[in-house]
């Protein structure tokens, strides 16, 4: 019995420590996300960044990218593109 009770505890230590290694290690990438938001297919706001800029990234063809924008505005893109596999914010 006690060694089924320490053989757990070593698992969840195991599993907590592992979580908050995880969390830590997504902290930073989180971080430099923040000062974008709102993103969608067609545009992003920037909310606090130097400069930010929209982008597309399309199938079998060179990424789409909107203007560089300052804090609190919105970089959009100038079509809707076909094949977008991805979309996202770049801050500089």
């Amino acid at each position: 019995m006690v060694t089924k009770t320490v053989l757990g505890l070593v698992v969840v230590a195991t599993i907590i420590s592992g979580g908050l290694a995880v969390d830590a290690a997504a902290a930073p990438a989180a971080d430099a996300a923040a000062c974008y938001g709102s993103v969608s297919l067609l545009k992003g706001k920037n909310n606090t960044c130097s400069s930010a800029r929209h982008w597309n990234a399309i199938r079998n063809a060179k990424s789409k990218y909107g203007d560089w924008v300052g804090r609190s505005r919105w970089s959009s893109q100038r079509a809707c593109w076909a094949n977008v596999v991805s979309y996202g914010m770049t801050a500089r």
